[in-house]
């Protein structure tokens, strides 16, 4: 199977805030919209997250200079928490994503 760069992707930046009347807030500080190859999660990776109470649901290679410590990203409308990333050579990153129930403020 050949993976191409035909998907994209929203690296979002998560931190802290406060809403209009002063409460605290978590939401996205900056979003860069990159091109990744979407790779499906073998079975393996699959499982020993699973065993240790992580969902591997969606897997992206990106750029590595493309990536900033973003915590996660959005892809098709699902928001998706970056759980480990792995450089796979000086030109490929792999993102293993989980996805994130509610939305990034919390709801």
């Amino acid at each position: 199977m050949i993976s191409t760069w035909d998907h994209t992707v929203t690296l979002l930046s998560v931190g802290d805030g406060y809403d209009d009347i002063g409460n605290p807030i978590e939401g996205v500080t900056s979003k860069l919209t990159i091109f990744a190859k979407r790779k499906p999660t073998n079975r393996r990776e699959f499982y020993l997250a699973g065993q240790n109470g992580i969902s591997i649901d969606e897997t992206f290679v990106i750029h590595p200079y493309e990536y900033s410590k973003q915590t996660h990203l959005e892809f098709e409308g699902l928001y998706y928490t970056i759980v480990r990333t792995y450089q796979i050579s000086n030109e490929e990153l792999e993102l293993q994503c989980s996805v994130k129930v509610g939305d990034l403020n919390g709801q």
